[in-house]
């Protein structure tokens, strides 16, 4: 891998998966130079009281008298903040999770961490586009043979229902179709939430009552909606923000 810059590898623990309220307990950072030189970042942090989750616990282990001693994200934000200043960011699907709750966790001490500034090499969505889950791929990969007739609609469909047998089989995966339905969802978003989406030259909500409907229809339909999630809403601040970017730029465009 060639570097512009030096790159910082994320992975955190926290008190659960809800971005706008949970917090993060633990921080491992890795920043990789050029030259192949490495320093590391390690803290445990107390989320002031902040109860964690059972699921959170079973994945980490971390309990809350672990923390007791530990300083606070307002204690060490600005050094982590320096740590990754300047730098591109990575992980395993870091997109998804560590990048926006680190961002949160930034915002709510005043420190601004602007998305734009750098990059992200998440491992993950690498990985699924270096090795194609094509339908021929995948069941060579698993029985360790083509298939006759590929492409052809029965056999297509018969290859399909062996690989998801296969996959119950090796994996853990949920077993009802509703919960697998719920598995597979795709992250098609253009924020790191996953809050708005683009479709051909339109831009839509991804989420809620309003979901595959344009910002402008939302906009000019129920206004509200927008103060809603701007001043009462349980979401994060960063989505705060975005969709108060979103308001500008719509009233912006109305004044053409």
């Amino acid at each position: 891998m060639k570097l512009e810059r030096p790159i910082v590898f994320i992975d955190l623990e926290t008190t659960g998966l809800d971005l706008a309220k949970d917090r993060i307990i633990e921080i491992s950072m890795i920043k990789l130079f050029s030259d192949n030189t490495t320093i590391n970042y390690y803290k445990r942090i107390n989320p002031k009281g902040k109860e964690i989750a059972e699921e959170a616990f079973e994945k980490h282990g971390i309990k809350l008298e672990d923390l007791v001693l530990c300083p606070t994200f307002r204690q060490v934000s600005q050094e982590i903040y320096d740590f990754i200043k300047d730098c591109d960011l990575g992980g395993y699907n870091c997109k998804r999770f560590d990048i926006p709750i680190l961002i949160e966790e930034f915002l709510r001490v005043n420190l601004h961490l602007n998305i734009k500034s750098f990059k992200i090499i998440d491992v993950y969505k690498i990985y699924n586009k270096a090795e194609p889950r094509t339908l021929e791929g995948t069941y060579k990969r698993f029985f360790g043979e083509s298939f006759e007739g590929a492409h052809s609609a029965e056999a297509d469909i018969t290859a399909t229902i062996k690989i998801l047998n296969k996959l119950e089989e090796i994996y853990k995966i949920p077993e009802t179709v509703s919960e697998l339905d719920k598995y597979a969802l795709e992250d098609d978003g253009l924020d790191l939430e996953n809050k708005i989406k683009k479709k051909g030259d339109k831009i839509l909500f991804n989420f809620g009552k309003y979901k595959d409907k344009t910002i402008q229809e939302v906009y000019e339909t129920d206004p509200r909606y927008y103060s809603w999630i701007i001043n009462t809403s349980d979401m994060t601040v960063q989505s705060k923000n975005l969709f108060r970017n979103i308001v500008k730029y719509i009233e912006n465009g109305s004044k053409k």
